[in-house]
């Protein structure tokens, strides 16, 4: 009887554990919202905005730093997140983040069409492009090093756009005389088919 007692606790158990672990994939998938932000000099902002019936918090990670949890804090205008050294203010598709309490890196959201999937829709890669003079850096961004300089109407081949934007180009991961770098979208042109996050198209030779 004993025994018929605990193995049918047990399954109720299971079952309550079974539903709640299920709500809490079920919430999680339901309040969780995840946006890109471009700040200062191209550098990327990734936001998880995760919010609860009880609390609300940001995942951040800036300029692809580790993740660092701020938890919501009063604010007068917009929404305001804090951990008390690191602070993130949002209002509207800007966001302001910093730390010591400075929020001194301005960054704005990423649009739906400016992101990595969207320069890729319709687009293959590799393909080759033609740049027009500028530095190939190791990372997309002018905070990164120096790989060579790139003269004007050199062959480049692009290989992948990045989620990083700059004056509203992207940078372009790209291969150059054998080196692997990227080059910023803005002094790049297509050959052929216009690729989006490129300037233009090339002028005929």
């Amino acid at each position: 009887m004993f025994d018929d007692n605990f193995k049918n606790a047990l399954k109720i158990m299971s079952l309550a554990l079974t539903v709640l672990l299920f709500s809490l994939s079920q919430a999680r998938a339901n309040d969780i919202q995840t946006v890109e932000y471009t700040c200062n000099e191209g550098i990327p902002l990734i936001v998880e905005y995760i919010n609860t019936n009880t609390t609300s918090i940001a995942v951040i990670s800036h300029d692809s730093s580790p993740r660092i949890t701020l938890d919501n804090v009063p604010s007068g205008s917009g929404a305001k997140y804090s951990n008390g050294d690191w602070v993130l203010q949002v209002k509207g598709k800007t966001a302001l983040v910093g730390t010591q309490g400075q929020t001194d890196d301005e960054c704005k959201e990423v649009a739906q069409n400016a992101r990595g999937e969207g320069y890729n829709a319709g687009i293959t890669y590799p393909r080759k492009a033609k740049s027009w003079g500028g530095i190939m850096r190791s990372g997309p961004g002018t905070k990164y090093d120096k790989l060579g300089s790139i003269k004007q109407g050199e062959w480049v081949t692009l290989l992948e756009p990045t989620t990083v934007q700059s004056n509203s180009f992207p940078w372009f991961k790209i291969q150059f005389q054998g080196r692997t770098g990227y080059q910023w979208g803005g002094i790049i042109c297509s050959v052929g088919e216009q690729v989006p996050g490129t300037f233009n198209k090339c002028k005929a030779d």
